[in-house]
């Protein structure tokens, strides 16, 4: 009995102690959890309490905190209970939203988001959304969400998080529904994200999902980016959308930089500015074939703050100074890469593809972990890198043999005003080098593998971008790719027999660009390799038999790359009787699902230009002629040209077609749309036309 009672007695003090004092858990380094409560965070220390006293613990030892600290409204049980204006005022509106969008997956109620800043640059992003769900989709869309931050210098917790059932009983956040990550944490030199991820409480249809949180920040200047892009627009009805930002007057007018689709609601008292963006019953867009970015045609809001150019650009040629302090081992590396080679053009080509193909990279971008690269001998030391440090890498080898090159920040904004109105360092995510090679301009993107060097990612084109050298920065606008880059030119030498088959050669030239795709071959198993050759023969028609296929040039990034494929297919051309031969034109576009819809509320977007150069060679059989041959077509657009001829050359009994066909601009917008949909339909038409021979 005497037993039972001290047993009792401790799990009773256990329970004091470690469920009820202490509640928040410090997740250590070593593999420790840290029960405690938490008094303090900054950046570099957590300052806590635990059973043995109080301590404080280093921020780089803690992987992560759980903190269970109450949240408002957690008192609430049922509707009744609820005090919060909003909230309430919301939820008047839910049976007229309802009505109003009876097709809805589910509505946002309310979408609000506030950056608050303090005197000392200090601020905090708040967002909360309140959204009704309305079918089993969403149930599955709304079953989790999260957020993420860049620690050191962000926090992030979440404020709160209920559910309304449709019964009026309210469901609140349970802590073991949250989960703290490191999504990067593979790449210790880049694990600067975290990742907050919770989920609602009985989520059903017809509930009420009201969350928030926020992202503390303990700075926002030039070199730690404060920045973000609202869409006022979703796939689903928006009843209300509100953006605001407040920080007070000693921050300065332009503290605040923004680009919008409309001005701002303005306000000010004698110590703070107020901005705000507002949007009321927001329809909701189509998803449709070939979209835009939305950015690009929706009502969009660009911020930025503490945004100084001078400051960033003399930060950012610092930085690249600073990352370039090599190694001997690191120098006699690039020499013995280099000493086969010749020329400066030969040794740029040899370091160039070392960094593309055989140095390891990862994916993390800068603006998920560390916008200046680190030095290169430890980045060549750990032989790992970003897109960001593996271009350090290559502009520190280039030096070293002798060509000059610039780090450069791309942006991926389609829009040239914008990036110029808030040319914060977070809007240049992509980054690139540009080297001086016998006097051109050389960009390399060492980051994109088997993409050669002299062109960008489809991302970069034409955006603009900072140029970062040792004597200083500028910002620019990228030159656009040229079009040969895109260019893919097809022969076919097909012979066809009496009785309709036919014997076809294959020569598949590509430009640049376009070749990218076949490089990876170079680590695709021979058997692999076959079966994809095999199904290439069978898209070209069906039952052809391939005899053989040769690839050309995918071992290095400065050759062209050229496929050829021998085939037979049997029943290329239809016979009509002894005397009569049809035949289709293979290969020939004949699809028109992008364009199925007769008229588009969205522009289309193509992810890159395109060329292509397609010749036929046709020779027919003993004693056949051409009855009839299709008329030439010929479509000439701003941005799109289309021409298909064929003739007839006697003395070699060949029908030689000729396809040429070019898409210059990449962005289509609605009203054009109707020009783009009658020319792939005409395409689609030629695909169909018979070329007919005759026995004579």
């Amino acid at each position: 009995m005497e037993m039972k009672k001290v047993i009792l007695t401790f799990l009773i003090f256990f329970a004091l102690v470690y469920g009820g004092a202490y509640r928040d858990v410090l997740f250590l380094q070593n593999g420790e959890e840290l029960r405690c409560n938490v008094v303090s965070i900054t950046s570099s220390s957590v300052s806590v309490k635990t059973a043995n006293g109080d301590t404080t613990l280093k921020i780089a030892d803690v992987v992560r905190i759980t903190m269970t600290h109450p949240r408002p409204g957690d008192e609430w049980k049922t509707i009744s209970d609820v005090d919060d204006s909003l909230l309430l005022e919301v939820m008047n509106r839910v049976e007229s939203a309802k009505e109003k969008y009876k097709g809805a997956t589910y509505i946002t109620l309310y979408d609000f988001v506030n950056f608050r800043f303090n005197a000392d640059s200090s601020g905090r992003k708040t967002v909360r959304r309140i959204v009704l769900l309305l079918s089993e989709r969403a149930k599955g869309i709304f079953a989790t969400s999260s957020f993420s931050f860049i620690s050191p210098w962000q926090r992030g917790d979440v404020d709160f998080c209920r559910t309304i059932a449709p019964d009026g009983n309210i469901y609140h956040l349970d802590d073991a529904a949250l989960e703290f990550s490191q999504p990067n944490q593979l790449f210790p030199q880049y694990n600067f994200m975290r990742r907050i991820k919770f989920a609602p409480s009985q989520v059903s249809i017809g509930a009420i999902v009201d969350y928030q949180y926020h992202i503390d920040f303990d700075r926002a200047d030039p070199i730690h980016p404060v920045y973000s892009k609202f869409i006022f627009a979703r796939e689903e009805p928006v009843l209300e959308k509100v953006v605001s930002v407040e920080y007070p007057k000693s921050l300065g007018e332009k503290f605040l930089r923004f680009h919008s689709f409309e001005p701002p609601q303005t306000a000010s008292n004698e110590d703070e500015f107020l901005f705000v963006w507002e949007k009321r019953d927001i329809e909701p867009y189509v998803r449709e074939p070939m979209m835009a970015p939305t950015s690009m045609f929706l009502p969009t809001v660009w911020l930025a703050f503490a945004v100084d150019e001078a400051k960033m650009l003399r930060a950012l040629s610092d930085s690249l100074k600073s990352s370039m302090d090599g190694s001997a081992e690191l120098d006699n590396f690039i020499d013995s890469l280099t000493a086969q080679a010749s020329t400066t053009r030969e040794k740029f080509s040899k370091i160039y593809e070392f960094l593309n193909i055989s140095f390891r990279k990862t994916d993390v971008p800068p603006d998920e972990s560390r916008w200046f690269p680190r030095r290169v001998s430890k980045i060549f030391d750990d032989g790992i890198a970003n897109s960001l440090d593996i271009n350090a890498l290559l502009i520190y080898m280039l030096r070293h043999i002798g060509v000059d090159a610039k780090l450069t920040y791309a942006s991926s904004i389609f829009n040239a005003k914008a990036i110029m109105d808030v040319s914060s360092l977070g809007f240049f995510s992509n980054p690139l080098t540009v080297a001086a090679l016998n006097g051109k301009k050389v960009p390399c993107m060492p980051q994109w593998k088997y993409l050669p060097y002299g062109i960008v990612s489809n991302f970069c084109d034409g955006q603009m971008a900072l140029l970062i050298g040792d004597e200083g920065t500028q910002i620019a606008e990228l030159p656009k790719n040229p079009m040969d880059v895109y260019e893919e030119n097809d022969t076919f030498w097909i012979s066809l027999a009496p009785d309709g088959d036919a014997e076809v050669q294959i020569k598949q030239v590509f430009g640049a660009k376009v070749g990218t795709y076949w490089r990876r071959y170079t680590e695709i198993r021979k058997e692999q390799e076959d079966r994809d050759f095999q199904n290439i023969a069978g898209n070209f028609n069906p039952g052809a038999e391939l005899k053989e296929y040769s690839l050309y040039g995918i071992n290095s990034l400065d050759s062209t790359v050229i496929v050829e494929i021998n085939l037979s297919a049997p029943q290329l051309a239809q016979s009509a009787g002894e005397k009569l031969m049809a035949f289709h034109l293979p290969k020939l576009e004949y699809s028109t699902y992008f364009f199925g819809i007769p008229q588009r509320k969205t522009p289309m977007w193509y992810s890159s230009p395109s060329k292509a150069l397609r010749v036929w060679m046709i020779r027919m059989p003993e004693k056949f002629s051409p009855k009839y041959i299709p008329e030439a077509v010929a479509i000439n657009q701003d941005s799109l040209t289309y021409n298909l001829s064929a003739r007839y050359d006697e003395a070699t009994r060949t029908i030689i077609a000729v396809e040429d066909k070019s898409l210059t601009d990449r962005f289509i917008p609605p009203d054009e749309y109707e020009d783009f949909r009658k020319v792939a339909f005409r395409k689609a038409k030629c695909a169909k036309e018979w070329y007919i021979f005759e026995k004579k």
